[in-house]
């Protein structure tokens, strides 16, 4: 076990788990005095309609993340240090590259959160996650 962690990961949606995860993540961020990374994905995987549709969609999937990430900035105590980031792709994908970019010491997800259908066809994200990244993942139920 880690004595301490100094980068830690929350990778967030809208889901209910997510944000038990984000507010762990806070507790966790500041037992252990470490920078907080806040890493929301739009999944634009599958998308492949015509041009114009798949613009639209990125830019409504853009809104929707900065609305959820804008909501969440907002309950953040003034003592923990953050930055936000919102990519575009294979969230679970996304998510270990950006640990492995960044030097993540601790990666906290939900155990399930809004790609149901996508868990049943493809295998959890979080599952993915724990097995691929290059660090300790805390999964939150």
């Amino acid at each position: 076990m880690k004595e301490s962690y100094q980068k830690i990961l929350v990778a967030v949606d809208s889901s209910d788990q997510a944000r038990r995860a984000f507010q762990e993540a806070i507790e966790v961020t500041r037992r252990n005095h470490a920078h907080l990374y806040i890493l929301m994905v739009s999944d634009t995987n599958r998308l492949g309609a015509e041009p114009y549709a798949v613009d639209h969609v990125i830019k409504e999937m853009h809104k929707a993340s900065s609305a959820v990430i804008e909501s969440l900035e907002k309950s953040i105590p003034e003592d923990i240090a953050y930055t936000s980031v919102m990519n575009e792709g294979n969230p679970k994908a996304e998510i270990v590259t950006y640990a492995e970019e960044q030097g993540i010491d601790l990666i906290l997800m939900g155990a399930t959160g809004t790609g149901t259908f996508s868990r049943l066809l493809l295998g959890s994200t979080t599952a993915y996650v724990v097995n691929n990244a290059p660090c300790n993942v805390m999964v939150v139920r």
